[in-house]
């Protein structure tokens, strides 16, 4: 059974685009993930940290054979060791890299995690990047609910990288890996 994971990857410190980068591309090497729709690189003005603000990618990634919710997290933190991050219960902050699954997409529709809420301005920026009709359809139903408009929820943030450029980066660097050429440890 297929599913699309929605996911956000976020970075507060060391060298942030690039363990962004790095950890997306790695999560698209799975020989059963295909890219569905990624945002920008974006940085958010409203959560700065010592060396500057915290940079966000979300990611729409398809799975032919879709895991658990839990197998994707242990992925996630693993990758996340990988990148030097530390579990640490009091979320001390900056962090090197932090992968959250937000939900997931099927024909029913979006699926949000319950620790995860969608109309918070970090995550809806960069849900709203992702043109999956499905997605949409939530975004604009959670916008109604809320009563507020995409353009407002975007105040505070700046594009690092356009999503042209995250994918084609993601989809070679992918490829690379998948290849087995300069595959990162991750623990």
């Amino acid at each position: 059974m297929s599913a699309t994971a929605l996911i956000c990857l976020g970075a507060s410190d060391g060298p942030r685009a690039e363990n962004l980068l790095e950890a997306a591309a790695q999560l698209l090497a799975d020989s059963d993930a295909s890219l569905a729709a990624v945002s920008e690189l974006y940085g958010d003005r409203h959560r700065l940290h010592a060396g500057g603000a915290t940079l966000n990618l979300m990611l729409a990634l398809d799975w032919r054979n879709a895991l658990p919710a839990e197998a994707l997290e242990r992925r996630f933190k693993r990758i996340e060791a990988g990148f030097g991050r530390e579990r640490d219960p009091r979320r001390r902050m900056p962090v090197p890299l932090d992968i959250d699954l937000i939900g997931t997409l099927d024909a029913a529709g979006a699926h949000w995690q319950a620790r995860y809420d969608p109309g918070r301005a970090y995550l809806f920026h960069g849900l709203n990047q992702l043109a999956l009709p499905p997605l949409q359809a939530a975004l604009q139903a959670l916008q109604t609910q809320r009563g507020f408009q995409a353009q407002a929820n975007a105040h505070g943030f700046y594009a690092y990288a356009g999503a042209g450029f995250v994918r084609r980066y993601l989809l070679e660097r992918a490829a690379q890996l998948r290849a087995g050429d300069g595959q990162r440890e991750t623990g």
